[in-house]
């Protein structure tokens, strides 16, 4: 028993390693979303739980990762409605929602994190058993360390978005297909790979490409070839049954998840935008707040050899045979794309730190002093990927979304018979709003400038709002009025929000917080609603610009 608790103490210690880098960043950005893939997952969830169905409201993702959420949130709501005094479908916002940052309450986006960051642990267990089981006890121990610290799978591991799960299920499958091609259970061990495979299929459609490496491994079992057909039927039945179970809507909604995919297909194709290399191995995917790579030029390095090592090693080629096999697929599948997000080859990055674990496998196997080995397998991650992510947790740990920067500053500032203004296009949450002890309105600005021309509101709570065409909604001549009439007394952010409801507006958005003068400056404009599209100077440049008086 003490042996074995031995053995079990260095695992232990590095899944609390993976969960305290991870487990700080849980609330960033919170009450509001955090990441541009937050709202694609939750949107959908939402939906569920408003409608109280199994069907989402489309099929451009799979739908398993949205039941699991809402799985978590029916889960919770028993203590939500404790600790609040009603239910949690009190609080869902509106589904669809007016606006894409509207996910309410902030307890479904926490859920989604804690979904993800279970799986995204389960990540770096399921990293290191698979090769544990390939090259020994302190191969899986090292590729398990490198999986906890790599920052591609750091970084998304406390956001909500669907890629940590695939690549879990990825890792699941590869690793009962090569249990699949032993002696002991083949038969029930294709089938559990045929059950992930169909689950990674049903999380992310890419990801069923996993199916393949199962075929493989099953194909390379040194058993007769009778056998090895049923293994393969085994899993291929297990796989579609899984995907029918996870994803009822294959067979019951098919015309709608082909509808779906073509959707998706469409959003890719006419997007360009991103390099894999260069996310790899300069900085990391757009959306993320680092300036260091996804991966790094030595770790791709270090994948390779352990690649070319684990083919010429008779013991893991038929393993690193279907990891390879997964990778060229997926690889041929969003070559032709031109929006080339990172997150798409997360499931390949586990994978990499395997064979990265193999070659210290085989350098330990080579050593005469395996303590030095042993010693430079445990730096090599800290020194590789230690500053990308004292970067992003610092990043995370203090941001604040400038829209609940504004609230706090009004919190302490407005008294009960203040009327404040809020343009409706800062998708600020109503919840949040309500907290303010003030008479609140939200317009858009169609519906606000008569408001602010007739100097109805104390405050008004505005920003730079963009139109399509990259000219400012709000015409100059209204601008230099307003602020004219009406005293910056905060502002926050750097970034301008599109007028399109459906784009994510970040946590950086420009916000201004104007007092009303108490006497006005300047006559109203003659034509408050104009669009100044006609006018050559009517464009302000520069995202990082404040109001001022011009």
């Amino acid at each position: 028993m003490m042996s074995r608790l031995r053995s079990l103490l260095p695992w232990l210690a590095v899944l609390a390693v993976a969960a305290g880098i991870r487990l700080p960043t849980l609330t960033a950005g919170l009450p509001y979303l955090g990441y541009v893939d937050e709202g694609h997952v939750l949107h959908h969830v939402n939906h569920l739980l408003v409608y109280q169905t199994w069907e989402p409201d489309n099929y451009s993702y799979p739908s398993l990762p949205f039941y699991l959420v809402a799985g978590a949130a029916l889960a919770w709501s028993p203590v939500y409605a404790l600790t609040h005094g009603h239910p949690l479908f009190d609080d869902l916002s509106p589904s669809p929602p007016e606006y894409y940052d509207i996910v309410e309450p902030a307890a479904l986006i926490v859920l989604g994190r804690l979904v993800t960051l279970a799986f995204s642990l389960g990540i770096v267990l399921l990293t290191g058993l698979l090769v544990r089981r390939l090259a020994g006890p302190a191969a899986g121990l090292f590729a398990a360390w490198l999986a906890a610290l790599v920052p591609a799978l750091v970084m998304r591991s406390s956001i909500v978005n669907v890629n940590p799960l695939a690549a879990f299920f990825v890792l699941a499958a590869l690793f009962f297909a090569d249990r699949a091609r032993g002696l002991e259970h083949p038969r029930r061990d294709a089938i559990l790979a045929g059950l992930m495979a169909g689950l990674a299929g049903a999380t992310k459609y890419p990801a069923a490409l996993v199916c393949l490496s199962v075929a493989l491994a099953v194909l390379l079992a040194p058993a007769p070839w009778l056998e090895r057909v049923r293994r393969l039927v085994l899993a291929g039945a297990a796989s579609i049954l899984a995907l029918l179970l996870a994803m009822p809507a294959l067979a019951l909604r098919t015309q709608a998840v082909l509808h779906g995919l073509h959707d998706m297909d469409s959003v890719y194709g006419s997007q360009e935008a991103g390099s894999y290399w260069e996310q790899a191995v300069h900085r990391a995917e757009w959306d993320l707040p680092t300036s260091h790579p996804e991966l790094g030029i030595v770790f791709l390095l270090l994948t390779m050899a352990g690649l070319a090592v684990g083919l010429r090693d008779r013991r893991w080629r038929g393993a690193v045979a279907g990891w390879l096999l997964f990778g060229i697929a997926t690889g041929l599948l969003v070559a032709p794309y031109q929006f080339r997000a990172f997150r798409n080859l997360l499931a390949l990055v586990p994978l990499a730190c395997a064979a990265v674990a193999l070659l210290y496998a085989r350098l330990r196997e080579a050593a005469s002093r395996r303590l030095w080995v042993d010693l430079a397998a445990a730096a090599l991650p800290a020194l590789l990927f230690v500053p990308a992510l004292y970067e992003y947790d610092a990043f995370q740990l203090a941001l604040v979304d400038t829209r609940e920067r504004a609230v706090h500053w009004l919190a302490g500032q407005v008294k009960p018979n203040d009327r404040v203004l809020f343009l409706r296009e800062l998708a600020f949450l109503p919840s949040r709003l309500d907290t303010l002890p003030a008479k609140v309105q939200v317009r858009v600005w169609e519906k606000a400038q008569y408001r602010v021309i007739e100097h109805r509101d104390h405050y008004l709570v505005m920003g730079r709002i963009l139109r399509r065409n990259g000219r400012d909604k709000i015409p100059p001549d209204v601008l230099n009025w307003i602020l004219a009439n009406y005293q910056v007394v905060a502002q926050y952010g750097s970034v301008a929000t599109s007028n399109f409801p459906g784009f994510f507006r970040g946590n950086d958005q420009m916000v201004y917080v104007l007092k009303r003068k108490p006497r006005p400056e300047a006559e109203p404009p003659s034509s408050p609603g104009e669009d100044a599209a006609g006018d050559e100077g009517g464009a302000r440049r520069g995202s990082g610009e404040s109001y001022r008086r011009e």
